[in-house]
């Protein structure tokens, strides 16, 4: 027994006094070049090896932060977690940082949070306008175009026409510059429902059937046809239409995001809802 306490407490001088040799190792005066390079490898680290939100992740992010405060990237990818987890004033506070120091790359990312998470338009399009003027061009973020969410924006804020506005703009540029079958098919489904706004009834159907073209079992089209059909008396094709809808609804065919609900977006009691008013009238 004495002999494993000596033989111990051996141990333990022998790894104490290493470590005072290797002192680089535990190195804490750092560069200011070593700071800025270390902190990139914390916040890239986190991204990479820990699952986002977690306590490695955020530890790393912190750690990150002490060493290189004007590390945009990292200020931004801190907000995150608190954003999908519905924590608003950590992620507004991290990411005013983000985009402070990072304008030209994070301005667009806020602008969509801004737009899918708080439809705040106002600030979105503020957001996807500062994007566009540091970078010289209509940009994307989060692979959607800053004409289609502004198209988004100006029809969560009534404004039908100019919502038609952007989204012809991005619909003509896609599909000049790629082919009508690359246009994101929620913005021809959104250039839609902003006709059906203004009751311009037979280009609102052209628009549903364009969609539908290029996503055959979408809900939402089905179901906002029954509504142009209810409005020109043709109840039959309505409910045909409103089958449709609930059949592919049920397969999970309509238009959703995570952690968010979209605009307009469509549910099996309204579905319902407007198969029990046409079989009651």
């Amino acid at each position: 027994m004495v002999k494993s306490s000596i033989y111990f407490l051996s141990t333990i001088m022998i790894i104490a006094f290493t470590a005072c040799e290797q002192r680089a190792w535990y190195q804490k005066d750092l560069t200011e070049e070593q700071k800025v390079e270390y902190a990139d490898r914390l916040w890239l680290g986190g991204y990479w090896y820990h699952y986002q939100g977690s306590v490695a992740d955020q530890f790393q992010l912190e750690e990150a932060l002490r060493l290189d405060s004007t590390n945009g990237d990292a200020w931004r990818e801190a907000a995150i977690a608190y954003l999908k987890r519905g924590i608003p004033d950590k992620f507004y506070t991290n990411y005013v940082q983000a985009v402070r120091l990072k304008p030209e790359k994070w301005s667009g990312f806020r602008g969509y949070v801004y737009l899918y998470f708080y439809r705040d338009y106002e600030r979105a399009i503020a957001d996807f306008n500062l994007n566009d003027q540091k970078i010289g061009e209509v940009a994307y973020s989060q692979g959607q175009s800053h004409d289609y969410m502004r198209g988004i924006c100006y029809y969560g804020l009534k404004d039908y026409k100019k919502a038609l506005e952007f989204l012809n703009r991005y619909i003509q540029k896609v599909t000049d510059e790629e082919g009508e079958s690359w246009v994101d098919v929620y913005a021809i489904l959104y250039k839609g429902l902003a006709l059906l706004k203004l009751e311009r009834l037979d280009e609102a159907m052209i628009e549903l059937d364009r969609a539908l073209k290029y996503y055959p079992n979408l809900s939402d089209c089905f179901y906002h046809k029954a509504r142009i059909y209810i409005a020109r008396g043709q109840f039959d094709l309505a409910l045909k239409a409103l089958d449709k809808a609930e059949e592919y609804f049920k397969k999970g065919y309509y238009h959703q995001r995570p952690y968010v609900e979209v605009l307009e977006q469509i549910y099996l009691q309204d579905i319902l809802e407007l198969k029990k008013e046409i079989s009651t009238s």
